[in-house]
């Protein structure tokens, strides 16, 4: 079993490494990793340029904080954890190219399509990507909406005008997905 430091360095570096390469800014995106039962989570605010251990809520898998100030969109996480123990990391980010392509028309149909231009794509999400209907970030129906499309067999979601979030088995796998 992966210890808790280590799941920290793994996130730390994942989130450091995601702005760096400009696929987040200020604080638009959000992480998670399972620990012993319980969900760490980064905290409502927190830059993925400047995040370090302390940048971290703790929630229980009934969505119960239990430290600290989650983000907001943390139940898009607990959805994905309580849907597939399998799954110990999440990254939601809503960097430029991602946001872009989830406002585009026929969104659906051009994620299909990227499988043919992209076949590592195809291959890492095993052709399977959802598209979860708008709803206002943060708001009860964005997450319903996401909670109605939660599957096992998916690692990857498209919010429509949002962004993206991806889900596997440890932060690396997710970090290489996105």
């Amino acid at each position: 079993m992966v210890e808790l430091e280590s799941k920290y360095e793994m996130a730390i570096w994942s989130a450091k490494m995601l702005f760096n390469k400009g696929l987040v800014s200020g604080s638009t995106g959000n992480l998670s990793f399972i620990h012993n039962g319980k969900m760490y989570v980064s905290q409502s605010g927190s830059c993925f340029g400047r995040i370090d251990k302390n940048s971290f809520a703790i929630v229980d898998m009934d969505g119960s904080v239990l430290e600290g100030k989650p983000s907001k969109e943390y139940p898009i996480h607990l959805a994905i954890y309580q849907n597939d123990t399998s799954i110990e990391a999440v990254i939601h980010t809503h960097s430029l190219n991602s946001t872009i392509f989830s406002c585009l028309k026929e969104v659906e149909k051009k994620t299909k399509d990227l499988f043919s231009l992209t076949p590592y794509l195809e291959m890492k999400t095993s052709g399977k990507i959802k598209c979860v209907d708008y709803a206002r970030p943060g708001s009860k129906e964005l997450f319903e909406n996401f909670r109605n499309q939660v599957d096992k067999d998916v690692k990857a979601y498209i919010l429509k005008n949002h962004g993206l979030v991806a889900a596997g088995k440890s932060m690396y796998e997710v970090f290489d997905l996105i």
